[in-house]
């Protein structure tokens, strides 16, 4: 008789939430990465300066930027003088990276089997990625590749609901229901738990995307749990979301907070 399965049971709903969130990072970010680089807000000259500083990162320094994407942060960080180097999984992104990166190298590959040599990099950065990882397997990998006393930072943008349009586009795009992770989570004490690094940093702050109305739909269009909608699924999902739009002025103007860990590995 085959085994059954409670469902009450933590460690089988944790399975079962990991195995959707492997579903949706990967299947979710596995084509339309041009509308991902239109439509995603960038990070703020303050979000960019602030982990500079805490990182350390310099003329010399040699940076990976993990799941970076389409480079979003990682083009923000050679004027300061860092050698950057990215890893992507998806090959839709690293297509669109190494079109509006030049000079930049990009390779396959994931936060838990990092294609980089051990101590070899001065800090490593995730912007808007580290929710997807297998957190303990990415920050033994992440501690591996840094050199001692090489830093980590962590950074999101997350959308600030106490504003009244972007409360109704959460609502609308129903960003409430399928966010990866609580809005505002502290990712500290999963860094603290591998061992591996000194105190984390918390820094949060804020800024403002204005967005054109065609943007304002695209940037939901890009998220991962639209993407895995059927066609048709999908396009009433956007009617619904550029109904919305019509209604606001442009530019319509996005605000969001943007949350930022850092700390230093230990050794």
């Amino acid at each position: 008789m085959p085994a059954t399965t409670d469902a009450s049971d933590p460690d089988d709903r944790a399975a079962t939430y990991r195995a959707e969130q492997v579903r949706l990072g990967r299947g979710g970010f596995e084509s339309a990465s041009d509308v991902y680089e239109r439509a995603r807000p960038g990070y703020a000259e303050e979000t960019v300066a602030t982990l500079v500083d805490l990182a350390g990162i310099g003329p010399g320094s040699r940076v990976a930027d993990i799941a970076a994407g389409t480079g979003k942060l990682t083009r923000c960080l050679p004027p300061f003088g860092a050698t950057c180097m990215a890893v992507e999984p998806s090959a839709s992104m690293r297509e669109v990276f190494a079109r509006v990166v030049p000079g930049v190298p990009v390779v396959g590959g994931t936060a838990e089997d990092l294609p980089l040599a051990d101590g070899s990099m001065d800090a490593v950065v995730v912007a808007q990625a580290f929710h997807w990882f297998d957190a303990p397997v990415a920050l033994a990998e992440i501690a591996r590749v840094l050199r001692p006393g090489g830093s980590l930072s962590l950074v999101w943008n997350e959308r600030d609901d106490s504003d009244p349009v972007m409360a109704e586009l959460v609502r609308i795009s129903r960003w409430d229901r399928h966010q990866p992770y609580p809005v505002g989570q502290d990712f500290s004490p999963q860094i603290d738990e591998s061992g591996r690094f000194g105190p984390v940093t918390r820094t949060r702050g804020s800024f403002v995307q204005a967005v054109h109305r065609t943007a304002f739909v695209e940037q939901v269009a890009s998220r991962s749990y639209v993407r895995v909608l059927e066609e048709a699924e999908r396009e009433r999902f956007l009617a619904e979301v550029a109904a919305f739009g019509a209604t606001l002025a442009e530019p319509i103007e996005l605000p969001y907070l943007y949350d930022l860990f850092t700390a230093d590995r230990l050794g």
